[in-house]
């Protein structure tokens, strides 16, 4: 390089030496920056659009022009009490929880039915009072829920502890599973009646039934039939008898309203023993929707109207 050339003149040089070693460029300048500003704009119009679009979309839905799904509709479920009384007699010596108890046990919370129940456990010469409770269950899937049913040893200094599991009975969550055919039937939790308190007759037990509510119906009402009937001698009349029963919440954080009767000794042997038809259950919404439990079809009483179970409720 010539050590004389000026500073321009070697600028010069070397901007031409590059030019020959870079291949030409491709692209023309001034085109370049007009199909930039197109891009540009075509970005602004599909944003409006765009925005346009989900404006749409949401008056759509505000207007119920476009479906989307929704959540099943929550109903307004309170536990309905015949009274202030703990237990009610529903029927003729047949008493039913009205305003449970909760209460701490060695296994842990329970509620208290205020149904006692006589258990031969402790002496052969004899029974203890026993209360009656029902306790939430655990380990079951998302979409389901219950408690479990047992005598429990509350009175006379009782821990609570429980006797065993009498019963369990569960529910679906949602109420999903249970609308496609009849609703389950309340569980019957039996429990022995020690034979030295009522004489040499063995055959001496009480059943507690315990059974959930439908929890789509709006402010329901709780009606059990015994198709063979009750009378005022504890004995089966031969025709049907219905009455309402109380219900409350059931322990745990599920909430599902529940029901519970104990039955007389006399019904509840005339059932275990006789093979006789057990008691079914009819639930009436406050907008007049019925439910009909399993049993039902026994009396033909499946498909009735709200009037009709109201009209056949036992004075």
């Amino acid at each position: 390089m010539n050590a004389t050339l000026s500073d321009e003149e070697l600028v010069r040089t070397l901007r031409a030496r590059a030019d020959l070693a870079l291949p030409e460029m491709s692209l023309d300048a001034g085109e370049t920056v007009v199909a930039g500003r197109r891009h540009r704009r075509r970005r602004a119009v599909a944003g409006s659009v765009s925005a346009v679009a989900a404006l749409a979309l949401v008056a759509g839905v505000a207007l119920g022009v476009i479906p989307l799904p929704r959540p099943a509709p929550v109903a307004t479920q309170v536990p309905r009490t015949l009274g202030t009384d703990p237990s009610i007699e529903a029927a003729h010596n047949m008493w039913a929880t009205n305003v449970p108890i909760s209460r701490r046990g060695p296994d842990g919370d329970w509620l208290d039915l205020n149904l006692s129940v006589e258990v031969d456990t402790r002496s052969p010469a004899g029974g203890r009072m026993y209360m009656v409770g029902v306790q939430a269950l655990d380990d079951l899937p998302d979409d389901l829920a219950g408690v479990t049913v047992a005598a429990r040893d509350g009175f006379d200094g009782g821990d609570g502890s429980s006797l065993g599991t009498a019963a369990t009975v569960t529910w679906s969550t949602d109420g999903t599973d249970d609308r496609d055919a009849l609703y389950p039937a309340a569980q019957r939790a039996l429990f022995q009646v020690p034979p030295s308190s009522l004489g040499s007759d063995f055959r001496n037990n009480v059943v507690v039934l315990v059974g959930a509510v439908p929890s789509w119906l709006e402010s329901p009402r709780v009606f059990v039939t015994y198709p063979e009937g009750v009378t005022n001698h504890e004995e089966m009349s031969g025709g049907p008898t219905t009455f309402e029963v109380p219900t409350f919440r059931s322990p745990g954080t599920d909430g599902t309203l529940l029901y519970a009767l104990r039955e007389n000794t006399s019904i509840a042997n005339y059932i275990e023993l006789q093979d006789v038809s057990p008691p079914f259950t009819t639930f009436v919404g406050a907008d007049g929707t019925t439910v009909a439990g399993e049993g039902c079809v026994r009396i033909d009483a499946c498909t009735l109207t709200a009037e009709q179970v109201l009209g056949s409720v036992e004075p």
